[in-house]
C-alpha cells in the first residue's frame, strides 16, 4: 500500500535559511557595482586589517620618533648604515631658505633630529628644492638631489656623510662633480644606486655636456668616489620625450624606469654592460620611488596606480582601488597632487597618497589629507588592499642590520592643516592610540560586510536577527549599521554592545605584591592576562530586504579603547512568495 506524500499546508512559514561570512580575505573593492562584490570583499573598511584565516582586527598604533618637530616640512627619508652607526637621513625644504633643501639626521629613530649638515665653513644645502636621496657604499653615505650645492659650497655636488658632523672638521664633506678617474668626486645627479658592486646614477648634470636626462653613469669597482667620463649609456635619449624617473638593483641586472617604459642593465664591467627595454606598457611616475621586493619591483604608473614587475612579467595590482579615482565631486577621492610613497615592510606592500574620504571621521576631508593603503599579497591569487587613516608621507622601511626592523614614515596630524614635520613608527602594538604630537588620535575602525543575498539576489526576503563573533583585549563598544537592497549611501538602522574585555596584563611579582620585575623561585604571576576575548553577539531583527550589508565600527574614547576583531557573521532570512 503505498503512503501518500505529506506537504506542508499554505500556512506553514518557511524556516530559517543561513548565510555566514566568515572568510573576508578578499579585502577592499571600490568597484562601482556593489552587486558584483565577491563574498569575501568589503565595499568599505578602515583601520582594519585582515588575516589570512579570514578574519580582521584593529591596526596598531602610529607611534611618534621625534617628539620636537622640524621647522619645515620633511620632503625624503634614507637612511645611513654603517657598523654601530644607523640613522635615519631626512631632506628638508627650510622656510628660510625655500629654494634649497638642507638635510638633518636622526640616530637609530630614536629621538629628535639634529642637523642640518653643516662644515666648518657653514651650512651644507642643495640648490633646488628636488627631494634628496642617498645610498651607503663602504661605510659613507653618498647624498644627491641633482643640482649643486649652494653656495658657500656651490662647487660641490653630492654629501658625503660619515654618522657625524663634529664642527670644525672633515665630516661631512662634499663631493666635486669630476669625472677624471681621480678619488674624492661624485656626480651631479638625481637618482643613485648601488649594483655590482659599484654605484650608480642617472639624470645627471654635467660640466660639458649639460643636463642628461636620460644618462647612467657607474663608478669603478669598490670605490664610490672614482668617475670616469667614458662610463655612462644614455637610455634611449628622446624616446617619447621620456626622462629617467629612478634606478634600482634586482638581483642581477639594474632597473632603469622612465616616465613610460622600463629598461634593464646586464653585464659584468665597462666592456659588457648594456641596456635592454624590458616594457613601454608602463614606467614609474616622476617623483615616486619604486621598491624592490621578494615578490617583485613595485611601481606606481601615472594615474593608472600601483604595477609590479616581475622578472619580464608585467602585472596591475591596483584594479580594486582604480575606481577611487574616477569618483564624482563629494565621493572618497584619490589625488596626485603630492606624488604616492611606497614601501615594502612586515611583507606587504605600504602606499601613502593624497585620499579626502567620505568618512566624516574628524580632518578625513582636510586639504593634503594622506592615507595609506596596504596590500597583502598572500591573501588569495591577486592579493587584498586594506585602507588605514594614517597621514604619512615619504615611507620608508628601517631595516638596520642585527637591530629591530620597522616601519618609518614622515607623518603628519589628522585634524588640524597637514605640517609634515616629524616621522613615526607604524605598527606599534604598545598602545591603543596615534600620537602624531603632543595630543593623541583615537583610532577609529569599521569593516563592513558584503551583501547577503541569500539563494535568490533579486527576491525579497525576511530577515532575522543576524549574528556575530567578534573579540576584544579590552572594554569597547561596537555599533553595528545595517544597509539594505545594494544601496550604501545611508544606513537603515544602528545598534551597538558593550563588550567587556579580559583583566589587566600578568605581570611577574616582585613581593608578590610589589612592582612585578619578578624575583626567579619567589615570585608569583598575578592578574589573568590581556588576551583576546571571543564574544557571540545577537543583534535585532532587521526586516524585509532582497540583500543587506552590515558595518561594524568602533569610535573609541578612554573609556572603551583597545583592539577588536570581526570572525564570523551570520545572516538568517526566510524568502518571501512572490505574488
Amino acid at each position: 500500500m503505498a503512503f501518500a506524500v505529506q506537504t506542508p499546508s499554505a500556512s506553514t512559514s518557511e524556516p530559517y535559511r543561513y548565510e555566514e561570512k566568515a572568510d573576508f580575505t578578499g579585502g577592499l573593492n571600490f568597484r562601482a557595482d556593489q552587486f558584483n562584490l565577491l563574498a569575501n570583499e568589503s565595499p568599505a573598511m578602515l583601520n582594519v586589517e585582515v588575516d589570512p584565516r579570514g578574519g580582521v582586527r584593529r591596526r596598531d598604533a602610529v607611534t611618534k620618533v621625534n617628539a620636537t618637530a622640524l621647522a619645515d616640512e620633511i620632503i625624503s627619508l634614507f637612511t645611513h648604515y654603517e657598523a654601530g652607526q644607523n640613522q635615519i637621513l631626512a631632506s628638508v625644504n627650510p622656510s628660510t631658505a625655500p629654494s634649497t633643501t638642507q638635510m638633518y639626521w636622526n640616530e637609530n629613530a630614536s629621538g629628535n633630529f639634529a642637523g642640518p649638515m653643516a662644515r666648518n665653513d657653514g651650512t651644507l644645502a642643495f640648490s633646488g628644492s628636488q627631494p634628496a636621496t642617498g645610498v651607503t657604499f663602504n661605510g659613507y653615505t653618498y647624498i644627491v638631489n641633482g643640482s649643486m650645492l649652494a653656495s658657500p659650497h656651490s662647487t660641490g655636488s653630492a654629501i658625503q656623510w660619515h654618522g657625524s658632523n663634529a664642527l670644525p672638521g672633515s665630516y661631512p664633506g662634499y663631493m666635486t662633480p669630476a669625472l677624471d678617474g681621480t678619488d674624492g668626486h661624485f656626480p651631479c645627479a638625481r637618482y643613485t644606486a648601488v649594483w655590482g658592486q659599484r654605484v650608480w646614477v642617472a639624470y645627471t648634470l654635467e660640466t660639458i655636456d649639460g643636463l642628461k636626462t636620460n644618462r647612467i653613469r657607474w663608478s669603478k669597482v669598490d670605490d664610490a668616489e672614482n668617475w670616469t667620463a667614458t662610463d655612462f649609456i644614455d637610455v634611449d635619449p628622446g624616446e617619447d620625450g621620456d626622462h629617467i624617473t629612478g634606478i634600482i638593483a634586482d638581483q642581477n641586472r639594474l632597473l632603469v624606469f622612465k616616465e613610460n617604459s622600463v629598461y634593464e642593465v646586464l653585464g659584468f664591467d665597462t666592456d659588457t654592460f648594456q641596456v635592454r627595454n624590458v616594457t613601454r606598457v608602463a614606467g614609474n611616475r616622476e617623483g615616486c620611488t619604486p621598491v624592490a621586493t621578494p615578490t617583485g619591483i613595485f611601481f606606481w604608473y601615472a594615474e593608472e596606480g600601483i604595477y609590479i614587475l616581475q622578472a619580464e612579467n608585467l602585472a596591475w595590482v591596483f584594479e580594486r582601488i582604480r575606481p577611487a579615482m574616477t569618483y564624482d565631486v563629494g565621493q572618497p577621492a584619490l589625488s596626485l597632487g603630492t606624488a604616492p610613497s611606497l614601501m615594502w615592510f612586515d611583507e606587504r606592500l605600504w602606499v601613502s597618497v593624497d585620499y579626502q574620504s567620505d568618512d566624516n571621521l574628524s580632518g578625513s576631508n582636510l586639504v593634503n589629507r594622506r592615507n595609506t593603503f596596504v596590500w597583502d599579497p598572500s591573501l588569495g591569487p591577486i592579493g587584498a588592499w586594506t585602507r588605514h587613516d594614517i597621514n604619512a608621507r615619504s615611507l620608508l622601511a628601517y631595516r638596520p642590520t642585527g637591530d629591530t626592523h620597522f616601519g618609518i614614515a614622515v607623518t603628519s596630524n589628522i585634524t588640524t592643516v597637514a605640517s609634515f614635520n616629524r616621522i613615526s613608527k607604524l605598527d606599534d602594538p604598545l598602545t591603543d592610540v596615534d600620537t602624531y604630537d603632543a595630543s593623541y588620535n583615537e583610532i577609529n575602525s569599521y569593516y563592513q560586510s558584503g551583501w547577503f543575498f541569500g539563494n535568490r539576489p533579486t527576491f525579497p526576503k525576511r530577515w532575522g536577527k543576524t549574528r556575530s563573533v567578534v573579540l576584544a583585549d579590552n572594554n569597547i563598544r561596537i555599533y553595528t549599521y545595517v544597509y539594505k537592497d545594494y544601496d550604501l549611501s545611508a544606513w537603515w538602522a544602528s545598534y551597538y554592545k558593550t563588550i567587556v574585555g579580559m583583566d589587566t596584563p600578568a605581570t611577574w611579582d616582585s613581593s608578590p605584591s610589589g612592582s612585578g620585575d619578578g624575583v626567579w623561585d619567589t615570585s608569583e604571576w598575578q592578574a589573568q592576562g590581556t588576551s583576546d576575548r571571543y564574544v557571540f553577539l545577537r543583534w535585532p531583527t532587521v526586516g524585509t530586504a532582497q540583500a543587506i550589508s552590515l558595518r561594524f565600527s568602533v569610535n573609541p574614547s578612554v573609556t572603551y579603547r583597545g583592539q577588536w576583531g570581526l570572525t564570523s557573521v551570520l545572516g538568517m532570512y526566510r524568502t518571501r512568495r512572490l505574488r
